[in-house]
């Protein structure tokens, strides 16, 4: 395989961008995630995947929930903060308004909306974890257009 040709026809791939919360008594964790998809509309289910050494990961793995926040169009730097290692930021909720949902996990404030999950199974994906989760609750807090990868110009790797 070609790798310039595999990375230029990855990048054509459609994403939204979303940032993950997390918590099990004082420890969170919170990324940004644009592999992200729902799997079943009965449950309604999502997969996510998670970098296998995220903080995040482990702080899921612990409380058995998490909830992806939903990011509005124009909020690209509100994805590039969630997107910093933990090792490197800590806490990345700090300064950031949010409310615990019915899980326990961070709804965020700036988000238009948010779906709580509940963990269900995980396999490996490679240098991820592939997380499979039933929502259990769903949040709306406002009208707008979803954050795309396309529109940040952020680009992973392929």
């Amino acid at each position: 395989m070609d790798p310039a040709i595999k990375k230029k026809t990855l990048r054509l791939f459609t994403y939204g961008l979303y940032v993950v919360t997390t918590r099990t008594g004082d420890d969170t964790g919170a990324f940004t995630a644009n592999w992200v998809v729902q799997t079943s509309f009965e449950p309604p289910m999502l997969a996510v995947a998670m970098e296998q050494d995220a903080h995040s990961l482990g702080v899921v793995r612990a409380a058995g929930s998490f909830a992806v926040n939903v990011l509005e169009s124009g909020q690209r730097e509100l994805a590039g903060q969630f997107g910093r290692a933990y090792a490197k930021v800590g806490d990345k909720l700090a300064g950031h308004s949010w409310q615990p949902g019915s899980t326990g996990a961070p709804l965020l404030e700036a988000a238009l909306g948010a779906v709580e999950c509940r963990v269900v199974g995980e396999m490996p994906s490679g240098d991820h974890v592939l997380i499979l989760a039933e929502v259990v609750d769903a949040h709306f807090q406002r009208e707008g257009t979803a954050l795309t990868l396309a529109e940040t110009g952020f680009r992973y790797f392929g």
